[in-house]
């Protein structure tokens, strides 16, 4: 596939996962109620709030915002994702079968089915340079990836399974790669998961992406930021 047709599969790809925000209603649990200003009419008049003076705009916005955020990131994780799996079967000509691994892994004291966000086997990075990588990545039978918007689950038994996973496929011959692409993650289980996964984070996550498959995502989302970022804010204006 040609770089430009790439790139017009990638925007199809992003824009299809941000304007699944577009649906969401963040007044919907509030009958009745379809903006800010009805929202703080709602919350002035309730005993609990009005007389503590969270008819504030400031804490509307917090309150009303922190759901929407939380799926508007959960968007732009699937987004990153579909992007980077688009890029693999680009880059090495794989099927989407082919990128997929599946396994039981025990996390604790139960076995879990977990599945990687991509993998590539050997025989397809015979040609490839990955100086960011520890060169024994080159003894394992291929990479397998976790990919991450942003790290910001502070949740211990997500962070376990995480760090389980990559021991899993250590124990497999495969060398686990986790890409988060922001760089205002977490700071706690950064440091956990780096301890068992390949990690990179931020600018480096896309550096090691324009290694592996030749593609400079960041250039990419840099080019279409306008159109991205119409998305976002048609999102944002239903706070």
């Amino acid at each position: 596939m040609e770089t430009h047709k790439i790139e017009d599969v990638l925007l199809l790809i992003a824009k299809g996962h941000l304007t699944k925000i577009l649906d969401y209603d963040p007044y919907q649990n509030f009958p009745g109620v379809s903006d800010r200003s009805q929202f703080s009419a709602l919350i002035s008049k309730d005993p609990a709030f009005a007389d503590l003076g969270l008819a504030d705009e400031r804490y509307i916005v917090a309150r009303v915002g922190g759901n929407l955020v939380t799926s508007l990131h959960r968007k732009i994780g699937d987004m990153y994702e579909g992007l980077f799996q688009a890029l693999l079967l680009f880059r090495f000509g794989l099927t989407p079968e082919q990128t997929k691994y599946q396994a039981k892994v025990k996390i604790g004291n139960r076995v879990q089915l977990r599945s990687t966000d991509g993998m590539i086997p050997m025989d397809r990075l015979s040609t490839v340079e990955l100086p960011r990588l520890d060169s024994r990545w080159k003894r394992s039978k291929g990479l397998a990836f976790e990919v991450r918007s942003c790290y910001q689950i502070g949740d211990s038994k997500r962070i376990q399974a995480d760090y389980d996973m990559a021991l899993h496929l250590k124990a497999e011959s495969l060398w686990p790669v986790m890409l988060v692409f922001c760089s205002t993650s977490l700071h706690s289980p950064i440091i956990r998961l780096s301890k068992s996964w390949a990690l990179f984070q931020g600018e480096e996550t896309f550096a090691f992406l324009r290694d592996l498959t030749g593609f400079d995502l960041a250039r990419f989302m840099h080019g279409n930021s306008e159109i991205l970022r119409s998305i976002i804010e048609q999102a944002l204006s239903k706070i």
